[in-house]
């Protein structure tokens, strides 16, 4: 369950880090700076440790989340796997620092959790995560616009607006916004790097 507590930053993260498309909206440019995968290394997540992964095919995104009881990251918790769809660029952003952006808009396609120890399906099966109770190890659940832990997710197809930076072979995001107003900064402390 406590992964399942996880979700809205891991979520929040995610879409921050969704950035494809072209560069600018006139552009019949269909490659991208972001085109490829990007990875974290393994990161203290207060909890427990992460590692994040990221690939970006044309206007596809993935976003792997896999959690871990060690700080090698070699015990596997569980691993969400968000998917979404319709990415675009939007206009570019330069920061404080001086490097730049852009921003982006995205649709939901669905989110998966899939529990890889015992001990995480009993704790989920306990508490009826996302309403079921029937979890298994190393099979996932769609939790796509249903509550999880008092936190209800998006709907697929919901669009959400985020800002990226990058810097080098470095990537940075910040939190994404369903209000219809765009996030005004990125998080400097974990970057997704080019593979």
């Amino acid at each position: 369950m406590k992964n399942i507590l996880q979700i809205i930053l891991i979520t929040f993260f995610t879409f921050a880090i969704i950035s494809c498309a072209k560069k600018d909206a006139t552009s019949s440019d269909t490659t991208t700076e972001l085109e490829g995968t990007w990875i974290t290394s393994c990161y203290d997540a207060g909890s427990q440790y992460k590692i994040q992964t990221v690939t970006v095919s044309g206007t596809n995104l993935t976003h792997k989340i896999e959690d871990h009881s060690d700080s090698s990251c070699s015990n596997d918790n569980g691993t969400f796997l968000d998917t979404y769809t319709s990415l675009s660029i939007g206009d570019s952003v330069t920061f404080e620092s001086g490097s730049t952006g852009h921003k982006f808009s995205v649709a939901v396609g669905s989110f998966t959790y899939t529990p890889t120890t015992a001990s995480e399906v009993s704790l989920l099966n306990a508490a009826a995560t996302c309403g079921f109770s029937d979890w298994t190890i190393n099979t996932s659940k769609d939790y796509t616009g249903k509550t999880c832990a008092s936190t209800t997710h998006s709907v697929a197809n919901t669009t959400y607006l985020g800002l990226y930076m990058l810097v080098g072979n470095n990537l940075f995001t910040g939190d994404y916004s369903s209000s219809g107003s765009y996030p005004t900064s990125v998080y400097t402390s974990i970057p997704l790097v080019k593979q």
